[in-house]
């Protein structure tokens, strides 16, 4: 792509929001105005320059994207949105560890959509973040990796499987290891449900992320920073590719992972 096309499209956003709203179809000046909420003297000049490129066309009152602006904008628009995605919380996304996520599934990290950011909750130092636990708690079905340890967690995994929540739990064999050694009642509980599954990740030389969870209504994502440290700031989105993005990347987790199983059920 050229340079100047390609310093056209991202260096203005109000060009870049005219090229996406073309991609709906065609419009007409009033539609675009509402639906941009911008005065018609600042869009006009990055219309004129899209036109000047052949990207717009304008015919019969209306505004389309020409067949090279259709092309442009099928190409440009994962770039568009992997941007937003980092671009959203600059300074979260420098500092976090991305390599445990495997390169097929981090190519596809636009899949966050209008994600948010979990932050710890000070007044809650010593117990699991309300935010997590009440967008968690609500789900009928909930895939759960974790390779950091809280005491509340056998506690938080019975009270979803008791209420008939169906969970396939992923834990980092330092994890699993704390959790038999504290809660061995609570662990041989879970495992003896018929609406849980337990699988252990022990293969030491696996970089992991801190938590993955997907669920039928959310996904939750924990990195770990570049220091190695978890600070319980979670990634958190509603959106349906986010939630089969992190189905994902549980899956991938699970499929290099053992399952515990128990004889008696």
């Amino acid at each position: 792509m050229n340079p100047n096309l390609l310093d056209l499209i991202l260096f203005s956003e109000k060009r870049k929001d005219f090229l996406l709203l073309l991609k709906e179809g065609p419009k007409n000046a009033q539609e675009i105005l509402d639906r941009l909420q911008v005065p018609r003297t600042a869009l006009l000049p990055q219309i004129k320059k899209l036109k000047e490129q052949n990207l717009v066309i304008h015919e019969e009152g209306m505004y389309s994207l020409s067949l090279i602006g259709e092309i442009v904008i099928e190409k440009m628009q994962p770039l568009l949105a992997t941007l937003n995605v980092f671009e959203k919380n600059e300074e979260f996304w420098a500092d976090r560890k991305l390599s445990p996520i495997p390169p097929h599934i981090i190519k596809r990290i636009s899949d966050l959509g209008n994600y948010s950011l979990i932050e710890p909750d000070l007044s809650h130092t010593f117990d699991l973040n309300p935010e997590f636990v009440k967008h968690t708690s609500n789900s009928n079905h909930i895939l759960m990796f974790f390779s950091y340890f809280h005491p509340q967690f056998p506690v938080f995994f019975l009270e979803l499987a008791r209420k008939g929540t169906e969970i396939s739990l992923v834990l980092s064999e330092s994890v699993y290891l704390r959790l038999t050694e504290d809660f061995k009642k609570e662990v041989g509980e879970f495992l003896r449900m018929q609406n849980t599954s337990l699988f252990i990740l022990d293969k030491k030389e696996v970089e992991t992320p801190a938590a993955v969870v997907s669920s039928d209504k959310i996904m939750i994502l924990g990195l770990f920073n570049e220091s190695g440290r978890f600070d319980r700031q979670y990634v958190i989105s509603f959106e349906p590719g986010a939630i089969e993005w992190g189905k994902d990347l549980f899956e991938y987790l699970r499929d290099i992972s053992r399952e515990i199983e128990i004889k008696e059920k």
